[in-house]
C-alpha cells in the first residue's frame, strides 16, 4: 500500500485543524495545550508587532498555524518512515539486488 502525499496532506491538515479547534476550547488539558502552542507563539509575535488579531481572527490564527505546524511535522515523519521502510525492504530482498521484483 502506497500513501500519496497529495492525498495525505489535505486529510492530515483537516484532521489536525479539527483536533486543534477542539483543543482551543479545552486548554486545561496538557495535551490540548501542547497542540495549540504553535498558534500561541504566532499570536504572541503578532501582539508584540502590534498586529494582533481579535475575535474570529484570533481563533483562525490559532487553529490554522497549529494545524499547519503539526501537519508538516507529521508529514515529515511519514516521509522519513517511508524511506526507512523502503530501504529495509530493499536490503532484505531475497536476491539482494536492491530492486523490487514484481
Amino acid at each position: 500500500m502506497q500513501v500519496r502525499l497529495r492525498v495525505a496532506a489535505p486529510v492530515l491538515f483537516a484532521v489536525a485543524a479539527l483536533v486543534c479547534s477542539r483543543a482551543l476550547n479545552h486548554p486545561d488539558h496538557p495535551i490540548a495545550l501542547l497542540l495549540i502552542v504553535p498558534g500561541y507563539l504566532v499570536q504572541a509575535w503578532l501582539f508584540e508587532a502590534h498586529r494582533a488579531l481579535g475575535g474570529v481572527g484570533y481563533v483562525i490564527t490559532m487553529v490554522t498555524v497549529s494545524a499547519l505546524v503539526w501537519t508538516l511535522l507529521l508529514l515529515g515523519l511519514l516521509v522519513a518512515a517511508g524511506k526507512l521502510f523502503r530501504r529495509r525492504l530493499i536490503n532484505e530482498s531475497p536476491e539482494g539486488s536492491g530492486s523490487y521484483n514484481d
